[in-house]
């Protein structure tokens, strides 16, 4: 995309960098000159994500992160503060869109539940909680948590994961008011239908498309015809640039904000 930024200087963190969204907003920030700290539970692929930016003439460094534990989280702040002496965006990627494969509602078990919860929100907050007082003692910062279009609509097949979703929202527009009193802006970014691994496996799209004897890919195509106004996926890229624009001084007047990136599918 022809949109530039520059990000000179800057430091940012990012959840759930070693790979897929997370990576490439890692990528797109490196290249707009932010000094990046890699953060995933995926050590190797973190590790070589890192590399590949220092590679291509960025500055990264990676850090093991599990957003569950808070020791860990706050060990990840530290190594960031330690390397690079300040923080100036922490954007919440890390998630997962846990399993679809309960037939019904009541047959959704508590570990399933509780997984979703601990990275999808309570991972957010304790991230957030990690750099509060820096941000507040520094007087300025920005925060995007990546939450889904599915918090603001029923998802049928992945209640937990919509529920989740819903409170990364929530849990955005409390902070913006409470963190508005020392100049930090915290935004969320819902995006739309993205192709990857990860959705095929989780939606179950393998298991429909062995039924009807069609690829997962057919029926992917099929719900973006259907359901994207737009007629076209969303892209890992599309995401990136939006938590970018939400990063720099051009929304330094948008706070609260979940911006759907979707094709037009939610409008509200």
């Amino acid at each position: 995309m022809d949109i530039q930024f520059d990000f000179s200087g800057k430091v940012a963190l990012i959840t759930g960098s070693a790979g897929g969204l997370g990576k490439e907003t890692a990528v797109e920030f490196a290249q707009a000159g932010a000094k990046v700290v890699i953060g995933d539970v995926k050590v190797d692929l973190g590790k070589k994500t890192a590399e590949e930016i220092n590679a291509a003439g960025g500055e990264a460094i990676f850090a093991e992160l599990d957003v569950t534990s808070r020791e860990s989280v706050d060990q990840w702040i530290k190594t960031a503060m330690d390397t690079f002496g300040g923080i100036d965006m922490l954007v919440n990627v890390a998630g997962v869109p846990g399993s679809s494969s309960a037939d019904s509602f009541p047959e959704f078990t508590q570990d399933q539940w509780d997984m979703t919860y601990k990275i999808n929100l309570r991972g957010q907050v304790y991230c957030i909680q990690a750099v509060y007082d820096i941000f507040k003692e520094q007087g300025h910062g920005k925060v995007v948590n990546v939450s889904s279009i599915a918090g603001k609509m029923p998802v049928k097949e992945l209640p937990f994961y919509g529920a989740s979703k819903a409170g990364s929202l929530s849990l955005t527009r409390s902070l913006a008011y409470d963190m508005a009193a020392f100049n930090v802006n915290v935004n969320a970014v819902c995006p739309g239908w993205i192709w990857t691994p990860i959705y095929n496996q989780n939606a179950g799209l393998d298991e429909k498309a062995a039924k009807l004897n069609i690829t997962a890919r057919n029926i992917f195509d099929h719900m973006v015809q259907t359901l994207v106004p737009l007629k076209r996926e969303q892209t890992e890229e599309d995401i990136a640039v939006t938590i970018m624009f939400l990063c720099s001084e051009a929304a330094k007047n948008i706070n609260g904000q979940a911006i759907n990136v979707d094709g037009g599918a939610v409008v509200y």
